[in-house]
């Protein structure tokens, strides 16, 4: 097995020389009967040597980074670090900006000798990564693992933005961030506040997990904090987590509104296929809206532009800046 040096490049940090100032010269003694007056200094001798320029030191190489988790890989590339990411998890690979970037496995297993081929310093993940037997023995290759909670809500996601940022050294575009987000999210806060709806639509969240094979989003989960931000109601609330969906489940959530990912939209075979699932073909009333698949993985730094998508499939009156 390869073993990968942190490399940490020193910055070094030369003088400058410095100047010597040649002494003045004095005039030959005068008779002790009178003050010997004294002659100026040559014109040269009064200028001090220019002092030599210092050497610069050469700038510390970015550090190459694997990133796992669609919201760490999102947020990297959001920072403006993108150029330093050397692999992804398959997960991440539902951001367009990812999908040219060599590829370590599945979160939960990765493996030791594809992470080290790749020269990378850091590995950057959610805690979902593993397992943990890997990342130890990447610690005592010398990578730096740095694992992040990938809790569905918003405290979580703000914090994961400037930890991030921090790490990176890219702390002002961390706070320009998370200002970009609590903008966006108070919009979207004060949209749904003036669409007085009499009943807030009730959000049935799914996705595909395989062929044929439809999941139904419960409490604690990314899309029932974007549910709940955009002013809605998720449909299913007796359990936490994900699980199949069943013909009964859709007859008893009633919903109002189905939120799909887009990429469950086109292995359905569309809206069409879609009102052939059995439970979806019996429901009445029900209006089709989608984001964008990631946003159904986790919190990233884009959450506020998610729930104005999802907000305008709901039909709120749109506002000044939305």
């Amino acid at each position: 097995m390869k073993r990968v040096t942190v490399l940490l490049a020193a910055l070094l940090m030369s003088q400058a020389a410095l100047a010597s100032t040649p002494a003045a010269t004095a005039a030959p003694a005068a008779p002790k009967t009178a003050p010997a007056p004294t002659t100026p200094a040559p014109e040269a001798a009064k200028t001090a040597q220019a002092p030599v320029a210092a050497k610069t030191a050469p700038a510390a190489a970015a550090p190459k980074l694997v990133t796992v988790g669609p919201a760490v890989t999102e947020t990297v590339f959001a920072l403006g670090a993108g150029a330093q990411v050397v692999g992804v998890d398959d997960t991440s690979l539902a951001l367009p900006v990812a999908r040219s970037r060599p590829k370590v496995g599945y979160q939960r297993a990765l493996a030791v000798e594809p992470l080290l081929a790749l020269g990378a310093s850091w590995l950057l993940a959610t805690e979902e990564a593993g397992p943990p037997g890997v990342l130890e023995q990447l610690r005592t290759a010398g990578m730096d693992v740095v694992v992040l909670s990938n809790l569905p809500t918003l405290d979580v996601a703000r914090q994961r933005i400037r930890t991030l940022a921090t790490k990176l050294g890219r702390v002002s575009e961390g706070e320009a961030l998370v200002a970009e987000l609590e903008a966006d999210l108070k919009r979207a806060a004060a949209r749904a506040a003036s669409a007085k709806q009499a009943k807030p639509k009730r959000i049935l969240a799914l996705y595909a997990r395989g062929a044929n094979a439809l999941m139904v989003a419960g409490k604690d989960t990314a899309t029932d904090e974007l549910i709940r931000l955009a002013g809605g109601v998720n449909a299913v609330t007796s359990y936490t987590g994900h699980r199949p969906l069943t013909a009964e489940a859709v007859v008893g959530a009633a919903p109002d509104i189905i939120l799909l990912p887009a990429g469950t939209l086109e292995a359905v075979g569309g809206e069409a296929g879609l009102r052939q699932v059995p439970g979806l073909s019996q429901a009445q009333g029900w209006k089709l809206t989608t984001i964008e698949d990631v946003h159904f993985m986790s919190l990233g730094p884009k959450l506020g532009k998610a729930v104005q998508r999802l907000q305008d499939g709901m039909g709120l009156p749109a506002q000044d800046g939305t």
